[in-house]
């Protein structure tokens, strides 16, 4: 059935009024198909209602019940429609991170890739990796490992060549070997330790009631929540550090 164009309720006063001010902003359902038809081949009318129907999108609804569709419903529809085409991710974990706010209104996760977006979630890396095998697959010196451990970009042991490093340490090494050559010394990198520090017991501050609930489904939650802020947390970062250096670019 097509969607009918909306009829001014002349008895609504004010909502009547308001409904008519937003009548060049609402689209009905085969016009959004129009508009995201370019971006997806495949959407159709039968595809949004069912989306509709799973509760993932809810449109407005005219007095005669028709579906009218404003920008912030379009946006939803794109983002769980490039969740789907992107990350291939099924509606009941679109519908999810919908809930908890961490798709963004293009589709995309609100944080970079990374430790967040694995399977493993929070769980720690497992130190797979010795010391000598740090410094033959990462390629750096020993002075320069032992110069990121003192600086606590990983954690290390006593004594030093005992200390054994996961996939994300060796990760951090990579990063900071790179900065390097920028002249970006391991000495300079502490406070970016020291600040990964702060905010990750400012979060746990956040999550800690549910954290030591003695219930193992609302420990479960904390654990997600403590993940969700921790990507929130890292956009924030990564939007303010491109902000400045935008600033000094000019």
């Amino acid at each position: 059935m097509t969607d009918r164009p909306q009829r001014q309720d002349t008895a609504g006063g004010e909502t009547a009024g308001a409904l008519e001010g937003q009548a060049e902003t609402l689209l009905a359902i085969g016009g959004v198909v129009a508009r995201l038809r370019g971006e997806f081949p495949d959407l159709t009318i039968s595809k949004i209602r069912y989306l509709e129907d799973r509760g993932l999108v809810s449109p407005e609804r005219t007095p005669g019940g028709y579906r009218k569709y404003g920008q912030a419903a379009v946006r939803t529809l794109r983002t769980i429609l490039t969740l789907q085409r992107d990350e291939f991710l099924p509606l009941d974990v679109i519908k999810e991170r919908l809930e908890r706010g961490t798709a963004s209104a293009v589709g995309r996760p609100l944080a970079p890739s990374g430790p967040f977006d694995t399977p493993r979630g929070l769980k720690r890396g497992v130190p797979a990796y010795t010391w000598d095998q740090a410094l033959s697959i990462t390629g750096v010196s020993e002075s320069f490992l032992r110069a990121l451990a003192e600086f606590h970009l990983f954690d290390a042991a006593t004594p030093m060549t005992e200390t054994r490093l996961s996939e994300p340490d060796l990760e951090v090494v990579r990063i900071c070997d790179l900065l390097s050559r920028h002249g970006v010394e391991p000495r300079n990198l502490r406070v970016l330790s020291s600040s990964a520090e702060r905010e990750a017991a400012l979060l746990a501050q956040v999550v800690a009631p549910a954290m030591r609930s003695a219930n193992k489904d609302r420990r479960e939650e904390g654990t997600r929540a403590l993940a969700d802020l921790g990507s929130l947390m890292a956009r924030l970062l990564d939007l303010l550090l491109y902000r400045e250096l935008s600033r000094l670019a000019g």
